[in-house]
């Protein structure tokens, strides 16, 4: 039987001893077996705040859509595969499973545009500037800069692959890594799919094949900056 692995610090890990068999919903055939036993969430949450997101930070809106749009078409080339995996996997018809694969494809084609569109900055302009002195010499402007965390993303089981990249395709363009865990016992279709990202770009996705603790080590504090002031003492011209 496959061993389904989770793709954490940079790396697949294989869980260990117990592990859950996954089957067909509809026939109750065994697909594949997963755990997360040993694998370290803490590690795999400090791996995302300290090298997943300032790599992301480096790159600007226009380079994180292109990274978008590399998985969106990995993805299709993948289309027939994934669908009848999903059929596998959730017991779906092959109409529902072109749902799901072909919203998550469009929905990653998206973002890589809105990406295009923001172009060559790195953070949003929040309003206008603001004088601060007697003359517009002196003057504040606010931005919107990406968090300094980890966006952890709890799936739902019944659209594996839509339900995962409209979380991370939001997170990924605003420059934050994810952390993303399949919902409930449909996951060969959902690491299947994971797969393909993980083996199409630079952006790799922490993976997690199962994981209830996810979230107690989600919780440990990190820093926050959702928005930034900055003062200029020439006018400003509005760039992030």
């Amino acid at each position: 039987m496959k061993t389904l692995r989770s793709f954490v610090g940079g790396r697949w890990i294989e869980g260990r001893e117990p592990f859950a068999t996954l089957v067909n919903p509809a026939t109750e055939e065994p697909l594949a077996r997963t755990s997360s036993a040993g694998i370290d969430f803490g590690a795999a949450v400090e791996f995302g705040r300290s090298q997943g997101g300032p790599a992301l930070r480096e790159l600007t809106f226009a380079q994180r859509g292109a990274l978008l749009g590399s998985w969106s078409k990995a993805l299709h080339a993948a289309r027939d595969e994934l669908i009848a995996l999903s059929m596998e996997n959730g017991g779906n018809t092959r109409s529902d499973a072109k749902f799901d694969i072909d919203g998550a494809i469009a929905t990653l084609a998206h973002y890589a545009e809105l990406g295009a569109q923001l172009g060559s900055m790195r953070a949003l302009r929040d309003g206008d500037a603001v004088q601060l002195g007697r003359t517009a010499r002196y003057a504040g402007l606010h931005l919107w800069v990406p968090r300094d965390g980890v966006a952890v993303h709890i799936n739902a089981f019944n659209f594996p692959a839509w339900g995962t990249c409209e979380k991370a395709a939001c997170a990924l363009l605003a420059g934050m890594p994810i952390l993303s865990k399949p919902g409930g016992r449909r996951r060969s279709a959902p690491a299947s799919f994971r797969a393909t990202l993980s083996n199409s770009s630079a952006a790799r996705p922490e993976i997690c094949s199962t994981g209830s603790d996810l979230r107690t080590w989600s919780r440990s504090p990190a820093p926050r900056r959702p928005r930034q002031s900055c003062a200029s003492s020439s006018p400003a011209e509005g760039r992030a």
